[in-house]
């Protein structure tokens, strides 16, 4: 049988009910009243014009449908099932869903509904209910419980409750809903409640007055702000179902509140049929009931429906025939709904019409719904909004979280022309927040970074580098670098020489084959041997080693390795980087990169193709195998043919039971000792090569323009193993050429008559002679070979013969990234280009100061993101920041790059970070060495590592650990954000969070990936200046890098030594605040980990503070954040945090509150404006606010420009165009109203205002004025300032009052007075004061910090001032 079915309502919530009574094989026609454009729209659906049948006229609408032959009556809304439609209907036998005018007080009338539960044992929040404004008050201020949530008794649209924050509030609502009347009759008399804390649930029931069926719990979002923030409203959005409430909970739920209401219906013999919605709070004493409503909720309905498998006609059919126990209730498992409703602008105060809506999708999906609320469309069919709220988009998924985000995705796609809509972006939140505030902890640790495992690490490998100590060193291994003393080395005038290198995929041969100790020597060989290119003597190495997991013996083995290199060629082992990444490297997996330091005198650099004449010998230096060359490709072809390398190998030493890996992996040999002597001696040797991407390549670069060499093979032998290699793989002589040394480790160039070859340099042979290359020679190669593929030939005939098998190259040359490298006057080139530092003369005892550090997982969001361009600034901050600790000033920075595949545009992007950061920290972009390893590698992953070096006057090095005592004072710089350190816990915080580096961050208006890419701060420019002074005052200076603010600033500390940081002294950036609530990190953690908003220490002399804020304050944002003290307890942490819990709360309590919306008021060039932008869109500085509409009343001026740049609103209001300065004051007003503005900044606007317009926006309305108020105010300040002799001048931002100036001060920045000053200099000074002013002002108004204006004293309180 087919049925027709009527449909109360026109919302939402009719809409869905439609949509889901039309997937009802039994029913063939449903009529909605008055219905809505989405309505009709549904398959079966039609609308009933008002016109014809009047919603109001009950009597009607029974005569209509007995006329129709309507099987069912759904009545959606309240009102008019209190008004006894339900009766109406039932008189007539006409079914009705929904329940008569008695069943209806259940909703209509809550004094009653009160009372009802009371009688009936349903547990409820204690009340008392009212009709005298005065008895309703007193009981509040005087209940034994908190009396807080007062409500009107009647209908009052979902509005008429209101949950104070004190009794003050409470009785002003009191006030309101029954002094004025507020909602009408509905308020006249009232119900008072307790206040009960806890999660809010809905329990909707399906019932036929007999036994009742609960729904899927679901959560509503009353308040219009995220955070459950703003005004209440009819429902901002839902999900479905809601995992807060448990098993045992609900099963409670259905005896003691469902069951006991239906039970107590009957008692009282109300007849009730339709839906029983209980509004419910999850206390610790379990569910209590916060209402009852007497039909389907809204927006919970749109969110519950779509998971009713079991037919809704059914449902309701049997509801109404007293058969609901006979039908099986069905839902939907492993599914859940959410549902983002879309407001217009102005709710729910007012509601915006006729706005045109865009973005809607064509059809719903079984996935993706939209249910109007209120919506219209035009003639041409376009929809507009019509209502308060519009719509609601709804997304189903597996995941609760994915189909939050996909709800969410699907309201942002939706635009509201004009002023735009409202929607929260938090639905569902709760469920997540209260799933991380369960779960474990994460630490460091758990993401697989073992900070201790770190410094056991370096305890194990202490010894080893004591081993290497040479005259200039000065300190121990432990650090990210070394100091070394130049004054120590017999040098007259030293050059500084550089040199950077890895191992390329033999490493892997290493690790798979337990070579530890070999490679970390071939790393040291590498590196100190291209030195001798420039003819220096290694003094210094430091190392980087990356890994997906660190074990301390494989890592101490490497770095046994490196220290008997560094004991060979007497070179200090002074410090180096280990990189636990376990998001970038597999376990087992590692990489390592090594950066030796030379000294050379000036005279003796090499090449000297000066000296080059015809007849110069060629020599080479045997080499004891492969060294480092070509290893990706030899590994990857040697595994193709099944080659075992554990088996005895049958060249290179097989004679004595060495494997093939053994023979493979002999390291690099190291020429140092053999070399150096006569390098310093300089009458020999005019030029070296190191062999290291192949011999023809590096024979070339010692070959100057105009000069050929034949390379002759016959005296000179082959090693087998390239005999054994070639016949293996099948490989061409050439590619052996191009590729491998083929023997040759190092090459000479001798004079004629020189017989060092013979005398001193065992085993060197004369490889060819030089000669002047013939004009007419048509781009022939100017390196010939000769009898070298014959004998390769016989080395290779048993096992295969030559091939034509050809090899590529690993190491790549980057491309120009269009970044100019920055070079400082000491830096020069050599012959080939090579870049040294010269040691400037005006170091009396200079220190060369080493350090080197990576970028860890940070490169994984760049990688994922594809934003590469800023981890190169990072990779430099990181090093030079460090170094800079030290006292240094930075000279020179390297970098070593490594990837899977080679993207010679990644590259060149990566590597224009890495000149960008160099020239940020006025360093020299020396050179980067790259390579493509894809055995170590992913295609898309690189890493990288970093190398700076700086100088520092041995007098000025620092800490001064000695100077140190308690009662010096903390100075902090501000972080701008995590910086490089902890990012393995970022990954794992996303992870569950369940959010991607595309999606919004939670804390800020930019996606997650560009949020966590914001460059680590590179200090060197904020203090070089103050640091090269003699008495600068600063004792020491600490890096927070890894170990966080708890194990960085102990570095500076003797140990009877502590700090006493002050977290209120600082702002604690959102991005810190997020991390701890989203991955329930604790406090101590927190500190372990990242720096929590301070990127770098000072410790400073107390008498010194001034001087050093006077530099740092307003360019920096630097500030006084805590003391030093004596440490009496040993055992105690040398890091105390106070107020840390207090500071992370406030922030993580602001992100649960929207932005306040700002406009600023201008007049010219909008300096001011600009820094406000830039304070808001720097996450760091937690100005959580955003600036919607900038007004000015001056066409054509600067600060519209910097608006339109920022995306910014803006508009001209000329004063020209009023009669009188308050009907101009009321049009600003209407336009601020327009946008929703909470709070203006006068930003240069220069106009006086109206009594009425101050008065209206009283408390939310502040001004910048350059001088220190309460002197000199009004106009021409710094003429008055000089004039009258101060010594000190600044900026006041206060707010505004009736008065000139006479407003409230909220924050002032002083600046001195200098000698010779005059109008302009002193302006400009005190517009650096500004610009750190009035951000920190807004920062103040937003956060909600500052008192109310009516309580704020006319002169700021000395310790505000102080403060600042």
């Amino acid at each position: 049988m087919s049925h027709s079915v009527l449909v109360i309502g026109s919302g939402g919530r009719e809409h869905a009910i439609c949509w889901k009574l039309s997937q009802s094989t039994l029913v063939k026609q449903i009529y909605a009243l008055p219905g809505s454009f989405g309505i009709q729209q549904v398959e079966k659906c039609r609308n009933l014009d008002a016109k014809v049948l009047d919603p109001k006229d009950f009597e009607a609408i029974a005569k209509w449908s007995k006329k129709n032959e309507i099987s069912l009556v759904v009545v959606g809304p309240e009102d008019p099932l209190a008004l006894g439609l339900g009766d109406v209907l039932q008189k007539e036998g006409i079914p009705c869903f929904g329940p008569g005018k008695q069943g209806a007080q259940i909703e209509a009338d809550k004094k009653w509904a009160k009372d009802f539960m009371l009688r009936h044992g349903i547990p409820t929040a204690r009340y008392e209910s009212f009709t005298d404004t005065n008895k309703a008050k007193a009981f509040i201020r005087s209940a034994p419980y908190q009396a807080l949530v007062v409500k009107a008794a009647g209908l009052a649209a979902g509005k008429g409750v209101v949950v104070a924050a004190n009794v003050d509030e409470a009785c002003q609502a009191v006030d309101e809903i029954l002094g004025d009347l507020k909602y009408g009759q509905a308020g006249a008399t009232l119900v008072v409640e307790e206040l009960l804390e806890g999660e809010e649930i809905s329990v909707l029931a399906f019932t036929d007055g007999k036994s009742v069926r609960a729904m899927l719990p679901a959560q509503d979002h009353k308040r219009l702000g995220n955070g459950d923030t703003g005004p209440n409203t009819g429902g901002m959005g839902a999900y479905c179902p809601c995992p807060l409430i448990s098993q045992p909970a609900l099963e409670l739920v259905q005896r003691a509140v469902l069951e006991r209401a239906v039970q107590g219906l009957i008692k009282e013999r109300i007849t009730y049929q339709g839906v029983l919605y209980a509004g419910l709070m999850l206390t610790r004493d379990g569910p209590r009931v916060l209402e009852f409503n007497c039909r389907f909720g809204d927006p919970e309905t749109q969110v519950i429906l779509p998971l009713l498998e079991t037919d809704l006609f059914e449902v309701m059919q049997a509801c109404c025939s007293g058969q609901l126990d006979r039908l099986p209730l069905q839902w939907r498992s492993g599914v859940s709904a959410v549902g983002v409703v879309l407001a217009s602008a102005g709710y729910p105060e007012t509601s915006t019409k006729g706005c045109l809506i865009t973005g809607l999708p064509d059809v719903n999906s079984p996935t993706q719904l939209i249910f109007h609320s209120g919506l219209s469309v035009n003639k041409q069919k376009e929809a507009l909004t019509n209502g308060g709220r519009v719509l609601i988009a709804i997304a189903l998924d597996a995941s609760l979280k994915e189909a939050a985000a996909k709800a969410t995705k699907l309201a942002g796609t939706i635009t509201f022309a004009g002023t735009g809509a409202q929607y929260r972006t938090d639905i569902a939140q709760k469920a997540f927040k209260i799933a991380i505030a369960t779960a474990p902890g994460l630490s460091y640790k758990d993401s697989g970074v073992d900070i201790d495992a770190g410094d056991a690490l370096v305890q194990r490998i202490k010894p080893l580098s004591r081993g290497t100590q040479r005259p200039g060193v000065l300190g121990g291994l432990g650090g990210f670098g070394g100091l070394f003393r130049l004054k120590d080395l017999s040098y007259k005038e030293p050059v500084i020489a550089e040199a950077t290198q890895g191992v390329g995929a033999k490493i892997q041969l290493a690790l798979q084959n337990e070579l530890y100790e070999n490679i970390g020597y071939d790393l040291f060989a590498m590196s100190a041997n291209d030195l001798l290119e420039l003819g220096a003597e290694p003094v210094a190495f430091l190392d980087y080693i990356a890994c997906g997991k660190l074990h301390v013996p494989l890592a101490a083995q490497l770095v046994k390795g490196m220290a008997d290199g560094c004991r060979d060629a007497k070179c200090a082992l002074v410090g180096g980087e280990t990189a636990e990444m376990p998001s970038l490297y597999a376990p087992g997996q590692h990489d390592m990169a090594g950066y030796c330091v030379g000294i050379v005198e000036q005279a003796r650099v090499l090449p000297r193709f000066d000296l080059y004449e015809p007849e110069d010998l060629l020599v080479g230096l045997p080499s004891s195998g492969l060294h480092c060359a070509g290893f990706n490709e030899i590994l990857t072809q040697l595994a193709a043919s099944k080659v075992n390398l554990k088996e005895c190998s049958p060249v290179g030493g097989g004679k004595h039971g060495l494997s093939l890996a053994q023979v493979l992996g002999t390291p690099t040999r190291l020429y140092v000792q053999q070399l150096l002597p006569h390098l310093q001696a300089g009458n020999q040797i005019k030029a070296v090569a190191h062999v290291t991407h192949g011999l023809l390549h590096d024979v070339q670069r010692l070959l100057p323009e105009g000069f050929e060499v034949t390379l002759d093979f016959g005296a000179v032998p082959v090693p087998d193993v390239f005999g054994w290699l070639a016949g293996q793989l099948q490989l061409s002589a050439q590619t052996l050429l191009e590729r491998h040394n083929c023997g040759i480790g190092m090459v000479l160039v001798l004079p004629q008559s020189s017989l060092l070859w013979r005398t001193a340099l065992p085993g060197a042979k004369v490889l060819g002679v030089l000669n002047r290359q013939a004009k007419a020679s048509g781009g022939a190669p100017r390196v010939k070979v000769r009898n070298f593929v014959e004998q390769l030939q016989k080395l290779a005939a048993p096992f295969g013969g030559l091939g034509e098998t050809q090899l590529p190259e690993e190491v790549k040359d980057v491309p120009s990234s269009g970044v100019k490298a920055t070079t400082r006057e000491e830096c020069f080139e050599n012959a080939v280009g090579r870049r040294l530092t010269r040691v400037p003369n005006h170091y009396v005892d200079p220190i060369l100061i080493l350090g080197t550090d990576g970028v860890g997982t940070k490169l994984k969001i760049a990688q994922q993101t594809h934003r590469n361009a800023s981890v190169g600034i990072d990779l430099v901050a990181m090093c030079v920041n460090d170094i800079l600790c030290n006292g240094a000033e930075p000279f020179s920075f390297s970098s070593y790059y490594a990837c899977g595949k080679w993207q010679a545009a990644l590259a060149a992007e990566v590597n224009a970070g890495v000149q960008e950061g160099a020239s940020q920290a006025n360093s020299s972009f020396v050179a980067s060495h790259s390579a493509a390893l894809p055995l170590l590698y992913e295609p898309q992953v690189y890493d990288l590592a970093g190398f700076a070096l700086g100088i520092a006057e041995r007098s000025g090095i620092l800490p001064r650990l000695d100077e140190i005592q308690p009662g010096d004072v903390l100075i902090g710089l501000p972080s701008s954000g995590v910086h490089s350190n902890g990012f393995s816990l970022v990954h794992a915080v996303l992870k569950r969070a369940g959010l991607g580096l595309n999606d919004r961050a939670p804390f800020s208006e930019k996606t997650l990936g560009e949020e966590l890419l914001v460059p680590t701060k590179i200090y060197v420019k904020a203090l070089s200046a103050l640091l090269s002074r003699p008495n600068h005052g600063i004792k020491a200076l600490a890096h927070i890098t890894g170990g966080g603010l708890s194990e960085n600033i102990p570095r500076v500390l003797r140990k009877e030594l502590a700090v006493r940081l002050d977290a209120n002294k600082y702002p604690l950036p959102p991005v810190f605040a997020w991390l701890a609530a989203a991955g329930n990190i604790s406090s101590t953690e927190l500190q372990r980990t990242y720096n929590c908003g301070l990127g770098l220490v000072l410790v400073v002399g107390a008498t010194e503070v001034d001087g050093v804020l006077r530099e740092l304050r307003y360019p920096q944002r630097a500030s006084v954040v805590g003391e030093v003290v004596a440490r009496k307890d040993p055992k105690k942490p040398q890091v105390v945090v106070q107020n840390f819990e207090a500071s992370l709360a406030r922030t993580q309590r602001m992100l649960s509150q929207p932005r306040k919306r700002v406009a600023v008021l201008i007049s010219g060039k909008g300096s001011n404006l600009q820094a406000l932008i830039d304070a808001i869109r720097d996450s760091a500085q937690g100005v959580y606010a955003e600036i919607v509409l900038v007004i000015s009343n001056k066409a054509g001026v600067l600060g519209l420009e910097r608006a339109a740049k920022a995306g910014i609103p803006s508009m001209v209001i000329s004063h020209k165009d009023f009669p009188s300065r308050e009907v101009y004051d009321v049009e600003l007003t209407r336009h601020l109203k327009t946008a929703r503005v909470e709070f203006i900044c006068l930003a240069g606007f220069m106009r006086i205002l109206s009594v009425p317009f101050v008065r209206e926006w009283r408390g939310r309305l502040i001004n910048i004025h350059p001088s220190l108020l309460p002197k000199f105010p009004g106009l021409h300040v710094q003429k008055q300032a000089l004039e009258a002799g101060e010594t000190e001048s600044g900026c006041t931002v206060h707010y505004v009052d009736e008065g000139v100036d006479t407003g409230a001060i909220i924050v002032q920045a002083a600046v001195p007075i200098l000698p010779g000053d005059d109008e302009e200099t002193l302006t400009q000074r005190i517009h650096y004061a500004e610009h750190w002013a009035f951000p920190r002002a807004l920062a103040l108004l937003a956060s909600g910090a500052l008192r109310r204006v009516s309580e704020v004293k006319k002169e700021a309180p000395k310790d505000i001032k102080d403060s600042q």
